[in-house]
Protein backbone atom coordinates (compact mmCIF):
# COMPACT_ATOMS: atom_id res chain seq x y z
CA UNK A 1 0.00 0.00 0.00
CA UNK A 2 2.53 2.20 0.67
CA UNK A 3 4.19 1.65 -2.23
CA UNK A 4 1.33 2.40 -4.52
CA UNK A 5 1.13 5.79 -2.64
CA UNK A 6 4.79 6.83 -3.34
CA UNK A 7 4.00 5.85 -7.25
CA UNK A 8 1.17 7.86 -7.16
CA UNK A 9 3.13 11.08 -5.25
CA UNK A 10 6.25 10.43 -7.82
CA UNK A 11 4.08 10.61 -10.36
CA UNK A 12 2.22 13.56 -9.51
CA UNK A 13 5.33 15.52 -9.08
CA UNK A 14 6.52 14.37 -11.96
CA UNK A 15 3.51 15.79 -14.01
CA UNK A 16 4.07 19.36 -12.43
CA UNK A 17 7.71 19.13 -13.14
CA UNK A 18 7.15 18.67 -16.66
CA UNK A 19 4.95 21.58 -17.36
CA UNK A 20 6.18 24.13 -19.68
CA UNK A 21 7.51 26.93 -17.66
CA UNK A 22 7.61 29.06 -20.99
CA UNK A 23 4.02 29.12 -20.70
CA UNK A 24 2.91 30.91 -17.39
CA UNK A 25 -0.22 31.74 -16.01
CA UNK A 26 -0.35 35.42 -14.43
CA UNK A 27 0.24 34.03 -11.25
CA UNK A 28 3.60 32.31 -12.56
CA UNK A 29 2.90 29.04 -12.11
CA UNK A 30 4.03 26.94 -15.36
CA UNK A 31 1.70 25.85 -17.59
CA UNK A 32 0.55 22.13 -18.35
CA UNK A 33 -2.58 22.05 -20.89
CA UNK A 34 -4.06 19.36 -19.93
CA UNK A 35 -4.90 20.86 -16.21
CA UNK A 36 -7.87 22.93 -15.87
CA UNK A 37 -6.90 26.31 -14.72
CA UNK A 38 -9.70 27.54 -11.72
CA UNK A 39 -9.34 31.23 -11.46
CA UNK A 40 -6.30 31.77 -13.12
CA UNK A 41 -5.49 33.39 -16.85
CA UNK A 42 -3.68 31.38 -18.85
CA UNK A 43 -1.29 32.61 -21.97
CA UNK A 44 -2.25 33.51 -25.42
CA UNK A 45 -5.27 31.18 -26.35
CA UNK A 46 -5.97 29.90 -23.05
CA UNK A 47 -8.50 30.21 -20.00
CA UNK A 48 -10.24 33.25 -18.89
CA UNK A 49 -10.16 34.25 -15.38
CA UNK A 50 -12.83 34.47 -12.95
CA UNK A 51 -14.01 34.78 -9.71
CA UNK A 52 -15.72 31.40 -9.26
CA UNK A 53 -15.06 29.89 -12.90
CA UNK A 54 -12.51 29.80 -15.94
CA UNK A 55 -13.79 29.13 -19.12
CA UNK A 56 -11.94 27.86 -22.37
CA UNK A 57 -11.58 31.16 -24.36
CA UNK A 58 -12.41 29.74 -27.76
CA UNK A 59 -15.45 28.63 -26.09
CA UNK A 60 -16.16 32.13 -25.26
CA UNK A 61 -15.22 33.59 -28.58
CA UNK A 62 -18.21 31.75 -29.93
CA UNK A 63 -21.03 33.04 -27.42
CA UNK A 64 -22.68 36.35 -27.26
CA UNK A 65 -20.86 38.67 -25.59
CA UNK A 66 -23.63 40.70 -23.97
CA UNK A 67 -25.10 37.13 -22.55
CA UNK A 68 -21.95 36.28 -21.07
CA UNK A 69 -22.19 36.03 -17.30
CA UNK A 70 -19.92 38.85 -15.57
CA UNK A 71 -19.06 36.24 -13.05
CA UNK A 72 -16.31 35.06 -15.75
CA UNK A 73 -15.29 38.44 -15.42
CA UNK A 74 -15.08 38.74 -19.64
CA UNK A 75 -18.22 39.67 -20.96
CA UNK A 76 -19.43 43.38 -21.08
CA UNK A 77 -22.32 43.90 -18.82
CA UNK A 78 -24.57 45.89 -21.44
CA UNK A 79 -26.16 48.91 -21.02
CA UNK A 80 -29.21 49.92 -21.52
CA UNK A 81 -29.97 52.22 -24.51
CA UNK A 82 -32.29 55.36 -23.29
CA UNK A 83 -34.38 56.32 -26.06
CA UNK A 84 -34.17 60.55 -26.33
CA UNK A 85 -37.26 62.31 -25.50
CA UNK A 86 -39.34 63.52 -28.11
CA UNK A 87 -42.02 66.79 -27.87
CA UNK A 88 -44.74 64.74 -26.76
CA UNK A 89 -42.48 63.21 -24.23
CA UNK A 90 -41.89 66.82 -22.86
CA UNK A 91 -45.73 68.04 -23.31
CA UNK A 92 -46.96 65.17 -21.43
CA UNK A 93 -44.15 65.18 -18.50
CA UNK A 94 -44.83 69.04 -18.34
CA UNK A 95 -48.81 68.28 -17.73
CA UNK A 96 -47.86 65.30 -15.62
CA UNK A 97 -45.70 67.49 -13.28
CA UNK A 98 -48.28 70.50 -12.95
CA UNK A 99 -50.46 68.04 -11.80
CA UNK A 100 -48.36 66.47 -9.07
CA UNK A 101 -47.68 70.03 -8.07
CA UNK A 102 -44.33 69.96 -9.54
CA UNK A 103 -44.27 73.53 -11.22
CA UNK A 104 -40.02 73.92 -11.31
CA UNK A 105 -40.19 70.06 -13.15
CA UNK A 106 -43.15 71.39 -14.88
CA UNK A 107 -41.37 74.44 -16.29
CA UNK A 108 -38.27 72.39 -17.45
CA UNK A 109 -40.47 70.01 -19.38
CA UNK A 110 -42.38 72.63 -21.13
CA UNK A 111 -39.26 75.18 -21.96
CA UNK A 112 -37.64 71.93 -23.51
CA UNK A 113 -41.01 71.33 -25.59
CA UNK A 114 -40.50 74.78 -26.49
CA UNK A 115 -36.56 75.09 -27.87
CA UNK A 116 -38.15 71.74 -29.70
CA UNK A 117 -41.14 73.68 -31.05
CA UNK A 118 -40.98 77.59 -30.70
CA UNK A 119 -44.04 77.65 -32.70
CA UNK A 120 -46.39 75.02 -30.65
CA UNK A 121 -49.12 77.29 -28.77
CA UNK A 122 -49.66 73.94 -26.60
CA UNK A 123 -45.82 74.27 -25.05
CA UNK A 124 -46.37 77.69 -24.39
CA UNK A 125 -50.02 77.10 -22.87
CA UNK A 126 -48.52 74.98 -20.77
CA UNK A 127 -45.11 77.08 -19.72
CA UNK A 128 -47.34 79.88 -18.91
CA UNK A 129 -48.79 77.66 -16.35
CA UNK A 130 -45.91 76.79 -14.70
CA UNK A 131 -44.68 80.19 -14.18
CA UNK A 132 -48.17 81.33 -13.40
CA UNK A 133 -48.18 78.75 -10.30
CA UNK A 134 -44.63 80.40 -9.45
CA UNK A 135 -46.27 83.64 -9.25
CA UNK A 136 -43.31 84.22 -12.19
CA UNK A 137 -45.99 86.99 -13.80
CA UNK A 138 -44.16 88.99 -16.38
CA UNK A 139 -42.35 85.59 -17.50
CA UNK A 140 -46.06 83.77 -17.41
CA UNK A 141 -47.52 86.90 -19.34
CA UNK A 142 -45.28 86.28 -22.37
CA UNK A 143 -45.71 82.80 -22.62
CA UNK A 144 -49.12 83.30 -22.74
CA UNK A 145 -48.58 85.82 -25.41
CA UNK A 146 -47.29 83.44 -27.29
CA UNK A 147 -49.36 80.54 -26.87
CA UNK A 148 -52.19 83.35 -28.50
CA UNK A 149 -49.71 84.38 -31.09
CA UNK A 150 -49.51 81.11 -32.65
CA UNK A 151 -52.64 79.40 -32.82
CA UNK A 152 -56.46 80.63 -33.96
CA UNK A 153 -58.20 77.93 -32.62
CA UNK A 154 -60.91 79.06 -30.15
CA UNK A 155 -60.88 75.53 -28.91
CA UNK A 156 -57.04 76.02 -27.74
CA UNK A 157 -56.33 80.01 -27.36
CA UNK A 158 -59.62 80.62 -24.96
CA UNK A 159 -57.85 78.99 -22.04
CA UNK A 160 -54.30 80.90 -22.78
CA UNK A 161 -56.57 84.28 -22.79
CA UNK A 162 -57.80 83.74 -19.52
CA UNK A 163 -54.14 82.55 -18.06
CA UNK A 164 -53.36 85.83 -19.91
CA UNK A 165 -56.36 87.63 -17.51
CA UNK A 166 -55.23 86.38 -14.36
CA UNK A 167 -51.61 86.85 -14.77
CA UNK A 168 -52.61 91.08 -15.58
CA UNK A 169 -54.88 91.26 -13.09
CA UNK A 170 -52.55 89.79 -10.32
CA UNK A 171 -50.03 92.71 -11.73
CA UNK A 172 -52.81 94.77 -11.17
CA UNK A 173 -53.21 95.85 -14.98
CA UNK A 174 -57.35 95.48 -14.24
CA UNK A 175 -58.23 97.03 -17.75
CA UNK A 176 -56.32 95.08 -20.04
CA UNK A 177 -57.04 92.10 -17.77
CA UNK A 178 -60.80 92.83 -18.25
CA UNK A 179 -60.08 92.46 -21.92
CA UNK A 180 -58.26 89.37 -21.83
CA UNK A 181 -60.91 87.74 -19.43
CA UNK A 182 -63.95 88.68 -21.54
CA UNK A 183 -62.03 87.57 -24.76
CA UNK A 184 -61.25 84.09 -23.09
CA UNK A 185 -65.40 83.92 -22.59
CA UNK A 186 -65.88 84.65 -25.94
CA UNK A 187 -63.55 81.78 -27.29
CA UNK A 188 -64.80 79.51 -24.88
CA UNK A 189 -68.38 79.96 -26.25
CA UNK A 190 -66.90 79.88 -29.85
CA UNK A 191 -65.21 76.35 -29.40
CA UNK A 192 -68.29 75.21 -28.00
CA UNK A 193 -66.44 73.18 -25.33
CA UNK A 194 -67.60 72.55 -21.10
CA UNK A 195 -65.09 73.58 -18.71
CA UNK A 196 -67.91 75.37 -15.94
CA UNK A 197 -65.39 75.58 -13.21
CA UNK A 198 -62.95 77.56 -15.24
CA UNK A 199 -66.12 79.89 -16.53
CA UNK A 200 -66.98 80.36 -12.94
CA UNK A 201 -63.39 81.50 -12.11
CA UNK A 202 -63.49 84.01 -15.23
CA UNK A 203 -66.34 85.43 -14.20
CA UNK A 204 -65.35 85.74 -10.41
CA UNK A 205 -62.23 87.62 -11.43
CA UNK A 206 -63.90 89.65 -13.55
CA UNK A 207 -66.53 90.70 -10.93
CA UNK A 208 -63.85 91.65 -8.67
CA UNK A 209 -61.75 93.79 -11.66
CA UNK A 210 -64.93 95.42 -12.21
CA UNK A 211 -65.49 96.40 -8.71
CA UNK A 212 -61.62 97.05 -7.94
CA UNK A 213 -62.29 99.66 -11.33
CA UNK A 214 -65.24 101.44 -9.32
CA UNK A 215 -63.83 102.01 -6.33
CA UNK A 216 -60.87 103.24 -8.27
CA UNK A 217 -63.09 105.93 -10.20
CA UNK A 218 -64.69 106.73 -6.35
CA UNK A 219 -61.33 106.97 -4.99
CA UNK A 220 -62.03 103.80 -2.82
CA UNK A 221 -59.22 100.91 -3.22
CA UNK A 222 -59.40 97.41 -2.39
CA UNK A 223 -57.08 95.11 -1.25
CA UNK A 224 -59.07 92.00 -2.26
CA UNK A 225 -57.09 89.09 -4.30
CA UNK A 226 -58.69 86.26 -5.12
CA UNK A 227 -55.63 84.23 -5.82
CA UNK A 228 -54.42 84.87 -1.74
Amino acid sequence: MILILLVVTLALIGRVCYADTEKTYYSGYGFDSDLVPSGMISYEEGWSHGSLFSAPNWLLAQMDQSLISTVLDYGITPVPTQKPKNFEDYIAEGYSAIEGGNYREAYSAFSKATEIEPLSSDAWYGLGIALESQKRYLSALDAYVKAISYTKDAALNWASYAGKGRVLFALNRFNEAKIALETAITQYEKAGVSHPDKLEEINQILDVIKQKMGNQSLGIYSTYNPFG
